[in-house]
């Protein structure tokens, strides 16, 4: 007798989350009372298989919203989702929605992996007061607002002022390694004799140093005639180690230039250039403060670009 209230009890207490009307018919007939509703179940999701197949699909085509999917989605299995359901769905299958990463489109993987493997990451290693090793390069932020993301109140919107954008600060720059310090100048432009100006201070600092290697990218000013006869009378010490073309993502110090502007630029207004100018001049005054924050930034793992696997395919 206590086995068989235990058995009802628990049959009863199995649906005492479900529907008014499934709950009262378990409790008066039983199964009986359960197949009478003639209940079907939730609306039928994608089999694995079918799972698998649209993974296939979002790896290859690159799809603006969940809407879309759920479209193509509905038309190749017969199967609807609502957009709600659909992104759900896709969270679950290790999807997030993100834009993707703008690169050259002329950007070589196997070009930028054997020069990482035969040459940077040597230089790297081998990097010393004897043999000191720089990252060089130019920044030309505008005044003007620098939109980025940022946590803005549901249904609300942030105003951010800009300017005409048509003033710059041209900056040139050479990242040290390993101690990541930074050598920088301000220029009216970025030219040979700048180029040539940069590397002075840099020789000024390694007097000592048998070899100084510069890594840098193909610009033309950085191929000119003049420079090439300043490092042939002047700059002997100066090893130019010219990165593959359209591979900015091997050059350490843009990495350290989009820690600049997240710090002085993003989501903040400056009325006058004055103001505009000190705000990055204080950012190269306090690195001392971002010492952690840089060595993690700016570390020897380097991303290739330019894979034809990950692209998204010509229209």
């Amino acid at each position: 007798m206590m086995v068989s209230r235990l058995s009802r009890s628990r049959r009863f207490c199995i649906w005492t989350k479900a529907p008014l009307g499934i709950t009262c018919a378990c409790s008066e007939k039983g199964r009986a009372g359960i197949e009478s509703l003639g209940y079907g179940g939730g609306a039928r999701g994608l089999t694995p298989e079918q799972e698998q197949e649209l993974e296939a699909e979002l790896d290859k085509h690159l799809y603006l919203t969940a809407k879309d999917i759920s479209v193509w989605v509905a038309t190749r299995f017969e199967v609807s989702y609502t957009p709600h359901a659909m992104a759900k769905c896709l969270v679950r299958l290790g999807f997030c929605y993100k834009k993707p990463k703008k690169v050259p489109a002329k950007a070589d993987e196997e070009k930028q992996r054997a020069f990482l493997e035969e040459t940077l990451r040597p230089l790297m290693e081998a990097a010393s007061a004897e043999k000191p090793l720089y990252f060089v390069d130019a920044i030309h932020p505008a005044h003007t607002g620098h939109a980025a993301f940022g946590w803005i109140r549901k249904g609300k919107t942030k105003e951010l002022k800009s300017n005409h954008g048509r003033s710059n600060l041209n900056v040139n720059g050479a990242l040290s390694w390993p101690d990541r310090t930074v050598i920088h100048r301000e220029e009216k432009r970025v030219t040979s004799a700048a180029m040539i100006a940069l590397f002075e201070d840099i020789l000024a600092k390694h007097q000592a140093a048998t070899v100084i290697s510069i890594v840098l990218d193909n610009a033309r000013y950085n191929h000119s005639k003049e420079l090439r006869a300043w490092l042939d009378e002047k700059g002997q010490k100066l090893h130019m180690v010219y990165l593959p073309s359209y591979a900015p993502n091997l050059n350490l110090i843009e990495r350290f230039w989009l820690f600049l502007k997240k710090k002085a630029l993003w989501n903040r207004y400056y009325a006058t250039f004055a103001d505009f100018r000190d705000a990055i001049r204080n950012v190269f005054a306090s690195l001392g403060s971002f010492k952690d924050e840089l060595a993690s930034l700016l570390s020897s793992n380097f991303n290739l670009i330019g894979s034809h696997s990950s692209g998204i395919l010509a229209a």
